[in-house]
C-alpha cells in the first residue's frame, strides 16, 4: 500500500502541475488575445485617421487649385482694367476717367 500511496501522491502532484500549467496557458492565451484585440483596435483607429488625412489633403489640394484659378482670373481682370485705363488715358484726363469708371483718382493713378 505504501508503494500505492507514493504512486497516488505522484499522480496527484502531476495532476496539480498539469492543472496549474493549464491555467497558466489559458491566462497567457487570454492575455495574448486581449493584446491582439487592442492592437487591432489601434490599427483600425490609425487606418481611419489615415483616410481622414488623405481626404483632408485632397480637400486642401482642391482648395489650392481653386485659389490658383481665382488668382489667375483676378490677375486677368486687373490686366483688363489696366489696359482700359491706359487706353482711356490717351483721350481723357484722370478726373474724367474716375467719373466714367466709378473709381477714385488714386485708384486710377496706380494703373497709369
Amino acid at each position: 500500500m505504501i508503494e500505492s500511496d507514493g504512486v497516488i501522491q505522484m499522480l496527484e502532484k502531476r495532476v496539480e502541475t498539469i492543472s496549474d500549467d493549464g491555467w497558466k496557458k489559458i491566462i497567457e492565451d487570454f492575455q495574448k488575445l486581449h493584446e491582439n484585440e487592442e492592437r487591432m483596435e489601434r490599427q483600425l483607429v490609425l487606418e481611419e485617421a489615415r483616410k481622414e488625412k488623405e481626404e483632408a489633403d485632397k480637400n486642401v489640394e482642391e482648395a489650392n487649385k481653386l485659389t490658383e484659378l481665382e488668382t489667375k482670373r483676378a490677375d486677368a481682370a486687373e490686366k483688363q482694367i489696366q489696359d482700359m485705363i491706359l487706353f482711356l488715358s490717351s483721350t481723357m484726363d484722370v478726373e474724367a476717367m474716375a467719373t466714367v469708371l466709378n473709381m477714385s483718382v488714386d485708384e486710377i493713378e496706380k494703373y497709369i
